[in-house]
């Protein structure tokens, strides 16, 4: 397989590195008659620098189409910053490479803030895809023709495979080897140390998912501070100064899902906290949260962050 691996300017340097090291591990670890991944790291410049400063060794643009077109993300760590540099001439002709393999038969892969390379050069329209879970809000109002599923881990649609935040470059690496491999991508995963991980629920903070809608805010802050209540839209809604239907539509278009699930986003991001410092029993913090019983709160926790009150509790004792 030829990948050829994308790399722009101020790109982040563990996600590159990642990828790199992931493939070189599966090509160390195949027998002698597994097939190879090719993988060649290019530019659009004749040099580039990642975020922390370090020159990038590259080859030349392959004059074949590569087999799969990798975009390590962008060190952006706000929303302003990603959409800017959008703008940059560099990155405007790697758009432009991008859109030219794919209409040529590439496949396509990105992670993090690299999915903004593929969402702006519209090779996501009318598809599935994921990115950053805090970056959820802006990837949805800068590209809307895309089904965006912001709490997967890996996403692939249309011959388009895209990852979520960081580190989830691993991921995408090792979804590529399994395509090919699943015994391969397995023991690459054992040597590298890398657990399933099939969502980013688990890690998402409510509280840093980028959005400036200022009803959305005002609507998180109330929730935030009555979590023991129960919900009721209509009563909310005029606590915050809307509609049922303004509320309700607002939060769908920024945040992608209907508020009961985001009051459910806030309630298990305060439990998880409290199961990781308290030896408060689950009934207790299943009240102290807005739920009636331990249950509920377990059955969330295995629904929604496929996780459980003995592993929360058991990582922090470690």
């Amino acid at each position: 397989m030829r990948i050829a691996v994308l790399v722009l300017d101020d790109a982040f340097d563990t996600g590159l590195a990642s990828v790199l090291d992931t493939f070189d591990a599966a090509n160390g670890l195949a027998g002698a008659d597994a097939p190879r991944y090719d993988v060649a790291v290019v530019a659009m410049r004749t040099q580039v620098r990642t975020h922390h400063g370090f020159v990038v060794p590259l080859t030349a643009l392959p004059r074949r189409t590569p087999d799969l077109v990798i975009v390590p993300a962008l060190a952006c760590k706000q929303p302003d910053a990603i959409l800017a540099a959008l703008d940059r001439p560099d990155v405007a002709d790697a758009i432009d490479v991008v859109r030219r393999w794919h209409a040529r038969g590439a496949r396509l892969a990105a992670a993090c803030t690299g999915t903004f390379v593929l969402g702006r050069a519209a090779v996501l329209d009318g598809a599935r895809a994921t990115t950053s879970w805090w970056l959820g809000p802006t990837f949805r109002r800068a590209f809307p023709a895309v089904k965006l599923e912001e709490s997967a881990m890996l996403v692939a649609d249309r011959q388009v495979l895209t990852a979520g935040a960081a580190l989830a470059h691993l991921d995408l690496a090792l979804a590529v080897i399994r395509e090919r491999s699943p015994s391969l991508a397995s023991l690459v995963a054992r040597h590298l140390l890398i657990d399933d991980r099939p969502s980013q629920a688990a890690f998402a903070a409510p509280e840093h998912v980028a959005h400036d809608d200022e009803l959305v805010k005002r609507f998180e802050a109330w929730i935030r501070g009555h979590l023991t209540e129960p919900f009721a839209l209509g009563h909310v809604a005029r606590q915050v100064g809307s509609s049922e239907r303004t509320l309700q539509r607002r939060i769908r278009a920024v945040l992608g899902k209907p508020p009961v699930a985001f009051v459910q986003d806030l309630r298990l991001e305060r439990a998880v906290h409290l199961l990781r410092v308290t030896q408060g029993s689950v009934d207790e913090i299943a009240g102290a949260v807005g739920y009636g019983d331990g249950s509920t709160l377990r059955t969330l926790l295995r629904r929604r962050l496929r996780t459980g009150v003995r592993e929360l509790r058991r990582a922090n004792a470690g």
